[in-house]
């Protein structure tokens, strides 16, 4: 068996053997799932070859590992209800990274696992953001963000006229915008128009990249080419997308007291965390790039990426 298997095998609480190859045992999810402690039986595990799958007949929870994919969020939390501290699924994470830069990948995200957004409207007459006054354009090139894919409107309706709007797109199809002021006395900041649980820049992501950068604020994803949980706290559903990009996820926490949440979200997650070694008064990735360049702002996020949570919680400390 290799590694993965072999973790689980080891997790096992008391078991046997069914003719049709699946091992079978008290389900240990059912009480997380809205149900009552598993009796019966009626969890089981089977291997085919190197992948391994995991399935109740009771609560119908279920995840899987092949070579070639990510251990995602279910199957994390599958060998957490087994027993397996952190530390050890921490290494089976990277264990199971390793094994896919081996091997030709077919398939990397959870077969069970999909949604949708509803489509959503841009304010009305948007438009390239090339075309906008020269001081939106000049906020964009202040703060060091692409303007390919801004837009810009003259409407009244929110002070669009005063906004960089950002469109919002989910498998290459438009669910929302968020409007984000020139002028930091305006309120509010941000004009949100979009279903919770998105994360932004999953269409953006580089298909042979090996690590996604996950930010808190959308500047900060577009500076960078990162993916945003559009706030201080990422939920299994924005979890579960992120980990479908099948790549080493590293957050980047703003330097202040809310960033310590996320901290514990990404624990919780299995995520690499970076603690770059940015001067006092750069508080987040945008502010990076514009003081040393998006070049160098990438190096110092991924030389400074802790997989050790003794080592996260120890360097945590400084945001506190």
């Amino acid at each position: 068996m290799n590694p993965i298997q072999e973790a689980v095998f080891a997790a096992l609480p008391k078991h046997k053997r069914a003719p049709s190859g699946w091992y079978n045992f008290h389900a240990v999810c059912c009480q997380y799932n809205g149900e009552g402690i598993d009796k019966r039986h009626r969890g089981g595990v089977i291997t085919d070859g190197d992948s391994i799958s995991y399935h109740c007949f009771n609560c119908s929870f279920k995840t899987g590992w092949k070579p070639g994919r990510h251990i995602s969020y279910k199957f994390r939390k599958l060998l957490e209800w087994l027993g397996v501290n952190e530390a050890e699924r921490q290494r089976l994470v990277f264990e199971a990274l390793r094994i896919k830069e081996t091997i030709e990948v077919t398939e990397d995200v959870e077969q069970d696992f999909t949604i949708e957004f509803k489509l959503r409207p841009l304010p009305d007459n948007a438009i390239n953001i090339l075309e906008a006054p020269l001081k939106i354009q000049n906020y964009c090139d202040e703060r060091c963000i692409p303007k390919d894919t801004l837009l810009w409107s003259n409407s009244r309706a929110g002070r669009m006229y005063d906004r960089v709007i950002i469109p919002f797109t989910w498998q290459g199809k438009l669910i929302g915008n968020t409007a984000r002021t020139t002028d930091n006395t305006t309120k509010p900041k941000y004009f949100n128009n979009y279903e919770p649980n998105y994360v932004y820049g999953i269409d953006n992501q580089n298909p042979n990249a090996k690590f996604a950068i996950v930010c808190e604020g959308v500047i900060d994803a577009l500076s960078i080419n990162g993916v945003s949980i559009l706030g201080n706290r990422a939920n299994e559903i924005q979890a579960q997308i992120i980990d479908m990009l099948g790549k080493e996820i590293i957050l980047v926490p703003d330097r202040d007291k809310p960033g310590q949440r996320l901290i514990d979200d990404a624990l919780e997650y299995g995520w690499s965390v970076s603690f770059p070694e940015w001067e006092n008064n750069v508080k987040d990735i945008n502010a990076a790039v514009v003081r040393y360049g998006k070049l160098f702002t990438l190096k110092s996020i991924v030389d400074a990426k802790q997989t050790s949570q003794l080592k996260i919680n120890l360097l945590r400390k400084q945001y506190d």
